[in-house]
């Protein structure tokens, strides 16, 4: 491997045995990115939805360069790398990266085969404990906040901008002791479930919710009713926990929206002794209740 310098960075030229293989790194400026583009002949459609995702990282700073490279084949057709050329020409910002020249033009059906490391991945090699459940939490909080008014449904992705692992990690550095205080009390209760009505992500984001980092024994104790690990006959607790049960019995989802609301008119509910209520109702037009408080 020959190594040499040029305008203060390192570039490494390394050469297979059949001498066709090189690797440089390259400061892809917009103008860079726009001439291998001029190469892109043969690859996949380009996923708006990707380049517009790595555009924000890059122009929010939040993009991380972290060693993958720009790939042309013998021919000099660009094989890998399209949606972050696209990305740095939309966001008008430059990075060095590896720039790989050479592979045999067959290359294109190993790249991406392999199982991406998800946010919980990331969290688990990190050393955080429960990092499923805290990965989905943080997912489920950040989701929410972008939308839940009714005009942006949670499940509206059009407005939804998702984290990168990197977000998911830097949050669970700074907030890890509540994040795991109620994926781990939620985990316990949703155990003594004799059916899962609900899924575990949603009972982390309503104890979130209902009740904040540091949710009450009452927040916990509703959810006990939500899940059916307690029953109170003729409350609204009741008749959502009915509802919920049917829902999964008969296959039928229910709107995530709809299933919020509800959960807040029963807390609401719960809040004011838990009464007997045989029926009540929420609509997806409508805004989400308001949350009160537990003072009983």
């Amino acid at each position: 491997m020959r190594t040499q310098t040029l305008n203060n960075q390192t570039v490494f030229n390394k050469t297979s045995v059949s001498t066709t293989l090189s690797v440089s790194l390259v400061h892809v400026t917009p103008e860079v990115a726009t001439n291998y583009l001029r190469f892109n002949n043969k690859n996949r459609k380009p996923s708006d939805r990707n380049v517009k995702f790595l555009a924000s990282q890059m122009s929010q700073n939040l993009f991380i360069q972290n060693g993958e490279s720009i790939v042309f084949d013998r021919n000099n057709e660009l094989k890998d790398g399209q949606h972050r050329l696209l990305a740095i020409i939309k966001s008008g910002k430059s990075y060095f990266i590896p720039v790989v020249r050479g592979v045999k033009p067959s290359s294109m059906a190993t790249y991406d085969t392999g199982k991406n490391r998800s946010a919980s991945d990331v969290l688990s090699l990190s050393g955080y404990k429960y990092s499923g459940g805290i990965s989905g939490l943080i997912k489920s909080i950040h989701k929410f906040k972008f939308n839940k008014s009714k005009h942006s449904k949670i499940g509206d992705t059009n407005r939804y901008e998702s984290l990168t692992n990197q977000q998911v990690l830097d949050y669970c550095e700074v907030n890890y002791d509540w994040l795991k205080g109620i994926v781990r009390t939620c985990k316990s209760i949703n155990s003594k479930a004799i059916i899962r009505v609900i899924s575990p992500t949603s009972t982390y984001l309503i104890a979130y919710l209902l009740g904040g980092e540091s949710p009450s024994s009452h927040v916990y104790d509703f959810i006990k009713h939500l899940t059916g690990v307690l029953r109170t006959e003729d409350t609204a607790t009741s008749y959502l926990y009915t509802k919920l049960y049917n829902s999964k019995v008969n296959k039928e989802p229910l709107n995530f929206y709809w299933v919020l609301g509800m959960t807040i008119k029963a807390w609401n509910f719960y809040c004011e002794g838990n009464p007997s209520v045989r029926y009540f109702k929420f609509s997806t037009e409508q805004q989400l209740p308001k949350i009160n408080k537990y003072n009983q």
